[in-house]
């Protein structure tokens, strides 16, 4: 069962390290191809390797690093409801950062509790800041009978979207996507998909969120933005409903500020990625 007095509970520092090669398999994985060898390669001639921003959510350790002191439930029960990450500048292909995590939240929303953990991490070498992540748990059948009313808003303004693309995703992205470190079998073994109410395996939501950052990016970039990948400060999401490996995902963006765009993904008519937030630092001169 969920331990609620574990709210302010801090993990002991961990460490987190990650190569170049790390780098060019989550790009893969997150369906970067040949139009990107900043993304995908490490030796092309004039091409410096780049890391999307996103790994930040890998490299903060979701619940794992405080499993000890949250208490337990059945492992088909956690569904990852959100992720934010925050950086201070741009995340290198390789690096070693000391992690440490907190358990910021817990609220009973009546199905089940929303387990809200917030992961910093700072440079080895340095002791400079990394990223910050805050992930969010959906743990169905683990409320208390005393559910909240959420009160976020909605970022998106009542318009039409400012840019929209799409992007397939591959029939076994999610079995690459795993390889980036997260096993769950729910992402691979049919039977274990179907004891956890779904048809077959599903996507990764990190991933749909991932191939959400990429393909958001690009477009900005596409449009005029300079160097959006490297000037990412945050991004975040929530995620609505399940992605099938093979699904065409539709990406929609509104321009919210000289910096900021909201965001949404959706299958169809399906929305399965919303209140999504992109902020980059303003630019530097010169």
């Amino acid at each position: 069962m969920l331990d609620r007095t574990s709210v302010g509970a801090r993990s002991a520092p961990f460490t987190r390290a990650w190569t170049p090669d790390d780098a060019l398999l989550y790009s893969l994985a997150l369906g970067a191809g040949s139009d990107r060898l900043d993304l995908v390669t490490e030796n092309s001639e004039g091409v410096a390797q780049r890391m999307l921003p996103t790994y930040a959510a890998l490299l903060a350790g979701g619940s794992r690093p405080l499993r000890d002191r949250l208490g337990g439930w059945p492992a088909h029960a956690a569904v990852h409801g959100a992720q934010r990450v925050t950086l201070p500048g741009p995340l290198p292909v390789g690096g070693e950062a000391e992690v440490v995590s907190t358990v910021a939240r817990i609220t009973d929303k009546g199905s089940g509790a929303l387990l809200e953990i917030e992961a910093v991490g700072t440079d080895r070498a340095t002791g400079t800041a990394m990223f910050s992540a805050l992930t969010s748990l959906f743990l169905r059948g683990q409320g208390w009978g005393e559910p909240e009313r959420g009160t976020e808003g909605d970022p998106v303004p009542d318009r039409e979207p400012d840019l929209v693309a799409e992007t397939p995703t591959d029939p076994n992205q999610a079995l690459l996507y795993r390889l980036c470190g997260d096993r769950n079998p729910l992402h691979s073994d049919p039977a274990f998909a179907k004891r956890a109410g779904f048809e077959r395996p599903i996507l990764h939501g990190l991933c749909t969120w991932g191939v959400t950052a990429r393909v958001l990016l690009q477009e900005l970039g596409a449009a005029g933005q300079a160097d959006p990948l490297g000037r990412v400060a945050s991004y975040s999401g929530r995620f609505r409903a399940p992605v099938t490996p093979g699904d065409r995902l539709t990406v929609r963006a509104w321009r919210t500020g000289q910096d900021s765009w909201a965001h949404t993904t959706s299958v169809g008519e399906r929305t399965v990625v919303d209140r999504g937030e992109l902020v980059l630092r303003p630019r530097v001169a010169g």
